[in-house]
Parts: structure tokens; C-alpha cells; sequence
């Protein structure tokens, strides 16, 4: 079942959720905009559990999107419990995940937490 769920997470997490966040319900902020690159973009990555060639990975797609849509997919995964590498293998397949804008994906994130895909289950 988990393995079932992990390859539908794209397409759940790019089509709408439908509904907002319940009242008193607050996920951590996601990294605000601003122009990191290169070191700062690795160094944010890195103390989100990747590893140096994982951070470099990511940096690499979506190349023309700022850092700040590649770390606010890649938090929205972490948190819902997937490793750096199954949240980096889940960003190459699906890139399109990292277009979405940060509020929708956070949205839909917390969708799937409601649903009862948390801790990677």
C-alpha cells in the first residue's frame, strides 16, 4: 500500500486539494524568497538532511526557478516523512512539483497528512 501511494504522490500533490487549512492548523514556514545561490542554496539543502551530492542534485532542476521553490518542495516532502533520497527521486520524476506555487503545495501536503500519509506511511 505504501509503495502504491509513494508513486501516486506527484500526481496527489499536483492536482487540486480543494480545501484550505483547518483553523489552528500551522505548518512551519517554508524558506522565504530571496536570491540564495550556489553555497547558501547547498547549505540550506544540507541542513535539511541532504547529502552534498543530493543538494546538488536538486540544485540542478528546474535550474531557472529560484532555490526557494526547490527548498519549499523538498521541506513539504520531508515533512511528510519521505528520506532526502525518496523526496529528491520523487522531484526528478516529477518536476512539475517544484512550479507549484508554495502555498498550493503546502496545501495539498497537508491534504495527504489529513488522508493519513505521514511518517513516510
Amino acid at each position: 500500500a505504501a509503495a502504491a501511494m509513494a508513486g501516486r504522490l506527484p500526481l496527489l500533490l499536483l492536482r487540486g486539494a480543494g480545501r484550505a487549512l483547518g483553523p489552528g492548523r500551522v505548518l512551519p514556514a517554508a524558506p522565504g524568497p530571496g536570491s540564495r545561490r550556489g553555497c547558501g542554496e547547498l547549505a540550506a539543502l544540507r541542513a535539511m538532511g541532504f547529502s552534498q551530492e543530493q543538494a546538488r542534485r536538486l540544485q540542478a532542476l528546474q535550474p531557472r526557478l529560484g532555490p526557494e521553490h526547490r527548498e519549499a518542495a523538498a521541506a513539504q516532502l520531508l515533512l511528510l516523512g519521505l528520506s532526502a533520497e525518496a523526496a529528491l527521486a520523487l522531484l526528478e520524476r516529477s518536476p512539475a512539483l517544484l512550479r507549484l506555487p508554495t502555498e498550493r503545495l503546502r496545501e495539498r501536503a497537508e491534504e495527504l497528512r489529513r488522508l493519513g500519509l505521514d511518517g513516510g506511511r
